[in-house]
């Protein structure tokens, strides 16, 4: 299936744009592109699954009650020649891919190498790419989204699993309903659950906070860490093996203190491993939905 491709170059590009993609660096040339493709995903063998593998930019995933996968990504390139524009036209690509119902998008370029991602710099390319996507999926199916800089990670209203993967940026979550690991370096990690996870779940930032909240009746075995931050919930907490110190601020809220410890805890009748880790940020357990 081929893509529809939309093209446009603009002398003086919209302010949103130069803002985002040229507030760091007075690029000289700028080219912008629209690329949209829809994938049938009832057809082909295997589950329903969608991977983005980015290095910059956004991607913002929603679920649907549709029986496709839905594509729409801008390309921004911005360059300090017509030369450089060229060589960015040459080098960097999205690869669209379908194999049964496996959607698979993926960012390549000279920054990729077989250890992962390459990036030497602004100076030594002379150029910079963004893909920013928006997508919707099916509302059962699993999703893979990783991203490296420019732009957070949005995953909306899907029940399928999911993994998660940032390194300088926010990943969001909201009304989602399966079971994964979200994981991301620089930037706070807030998730909001329609069903509560069914499997074991981590959620990882090294610097941010972990705000996840969860429906009622939550029945999992919770496992926290943080060196520099608290640890707060309205879940009524067993301590699991070992004690931990427990008590309210006043507000309706448990506080547990690491004291740089890592603790262990029961919720309900316990259930699913529950996994939350921060250097520094707090982490904020609710037991109500966004």
């Amino acid at each position: 299936m081929k893509a529809r491709l939309i093209l446009t170059i603009a002398a003086v590009p919209l302010l949103v744009s130069a803002q985002r993609y040229g507030r760091d660096r007075d690029w000289h040339e700028r080219q912008d592109e629209t690329i949209q493709q829809s994938f049938d995903v009832t057809k082909g063998s295997g589950p329903q699954k969608l991977l983005v593998d980015n290095v910059n930019g956004y991607i913002h995933v929603t679920g649907y009650a549709g029986n496709q996968v839905q594509v729409k990504v801008e390309r921004h390139t911005r360059a300090d020649s017509r030369e450089a524009l060229e060589s960015a036209k040459r080098e960097v690509r999205l690869d669209i891919s379908q194999e049964g119902n496996f959607v698979r998008l993926y960012a390549d370029g000279p920054f990729r190498s077989s250890n992962g991602n390459n990036y030497r710099g602004d100076d030594y390319y002379g150029y910079r790419v963004y893909f920013d996507y928006d997508i919707q999926v099916p509302a059962a199916a699993e999703v893979i989204l990783k991203s490296v800089n420019g732009g957070d990670i949005v995953l909306s209203k899907t029940t399928g699993d999911y993994e998660i993967h940032g390194l300088n940026g926010g990943i969001e979550m909201d009304q989602v309903g399966g079971s994964g690991t979200v994981r991301t370096l620089n930037g706070p990690v807030k998730v909001s659950f329609s069903r509560n996870p069914a499997k074991p779940s981590e959620f990882h930032t090294l610097n941010g906070k972990l705000e996840v909240h969860f429906q009622p009746g939550l029945n999992a075995d919770v496992n926290f860490h943080t060196l520099n931050g608290g640890i707060y919930t309205d879940f009524e907490v067993a301590s699991r093996p070992t004690e931990v110190s427990a008590g309210s601020d006043g507000k309706g809220r448990w506080i547990f203190r690491s004291d740089r410890r890592r603790l262990s805890g029961r919720v309900g009748n316990g259930g699913p491993e529950l996994t939350f880790d921060t250097l520094n940020g707090e982490i904020l357990l609710y037991s109500k939905a966004i």
